[in-house]
């Protein structure tokens, strides 16, 4: 009996032990933790033959560390068949690769797959094996942050577009226009300031309202917002869009404004608990308010805006306070 066919057998009717969490693109050392945990834990109250996969959420894609041929037993047999072809058949042990998949959330970005040891050797000798397996994570992350890093200047350069339609419309209007179209009182010592603000809110705008289309194509889809929720996969799901909007927002003040300002990622860093806490408990509440009445329908552009804008603002006032600047 071969490996497939012995797969194939043992994953009948079987439970796959699943873990995951969301690596914070700003703490590493946190990511490596929680990796070390989830492992960890998995080795010490399961055993080699069970089938895991443990997730690690980013904010543009995911990693996936799993026994090869989890998903697609199509991959062990390929696997099992080069083995065979390189080492011969006296050589060849059950032994399952171990596969870290990263896919990023771009349509353009191929995965990257790497084996890295075994199964067993994970659960033989974890201390040995670990590192191995962080330091092919480590190099995801990096690669994840990349692909949000060309993200920004993406949104930073329609932006600056944007701007230079504000600035020659707000130029021309009179102080009076100014404030009957934008609603305040603006000087024109403030115009160029104000036009960098609404380039900013127009990217912000973008990022929520492509989490908002993918909360609702693919976590709510035909059911209610209560009904989708009271999901656990697709809840864990939403909250991860959560987090992974605020990190889009945080990043997009952090690259459009650190060139001029050395000490902002510290001033950023400082608050930062502060407003993912504050937008979490908001979202929560707002959850519960769904399943207290969940025949409501909920607009999911609307949500991500009340979310997300009030944060986006408080960043802005740190991003672009001359005052914090200088300190």
């Amino acid at each position: 009996m071969d490996i497939q066919d012995q797969l194939n057998r043992a994953y009948v009717n079987r439970a796959i032990y699943t873990s995951g969490f969301y690596a914070d693109p700003t703490n590493p050392l946190d990511a490596r933790d929680k990796l070390f945990d989830a492992l960890k834990s998995f080795v010490e109250n399961q055993d080699p033959t069970a089938a895991f996969s443990l997730q690690v959420m980013l904010t543009n894609g995911e990693i996936n560390v799993m026994p090869l041929g989890l998903l697609d037993l199509a991959d062990l047999k390929k696997y099992e068949s080069q083995q065979r072809a390189e080492h011969g058949l006296a050589n060849s042990d059950e032994s399952i690769p171990l596969v870290i998949n990263f896919a990023p959330h771009q349509e353009d970005q191929p995965q990257q797959r790497k084996l890295v040891g075994t199964v067993q050797e994970l659960f033989a000798d974890f201390n040995q094996q670990f590192p191995k397996i962080w330091a092919v994570v480590q190099v995801d992350l990096a690669t994840n942050q990349e692909i949000l890093q060309s993200e920004i200047n993406d949104l930073i350069a329609m932006g600056a577009e944007a701007q230079s339609g504000y600035l020659t419309q707000l130029r021309q209007q009179t102080p009076a226009e100014r404030e009957q179209s934008v609603g305040i009182a603006l000087a024109d010592a403030d115009v160029d300031h104000f036009a960098a603000f609404l380039a900013d809110m127009h990217a912000v705008q973008l990022i929520t309202l492509s989490a908002a289309r993918f909360t609702k194509q693919e976590i709510i889809a035909d059911s209610l917002f209560a009904q989708a929720l009271a999901d656990n996969v697709r809840r864990s799901t939403f909250f991860w869009v959560l987090d992974n909007t605020f990190y889009q927002i945080y990043f997009y003040y952090l690259i459009r404004y650190q060139a001029d300002q050395p000490k902002l990622a510290k001033r950023l860093k400082h608050r930062k608990s502060k407003w993912l806490v504050a937008m979490r408990q908001t979202s929560f509440d707002r959850f519960k308010q769904s399943q207290e009445n969940p025949a409501a329908a909920v607009d999911c552009e609307k949500l991500f805006s009340d979310l997300f804008i009030p944060v986006a603002k408080q960043i802005a006032a740190v991003a672009t306070d001359d005052n914090e600047a200088t300190q």
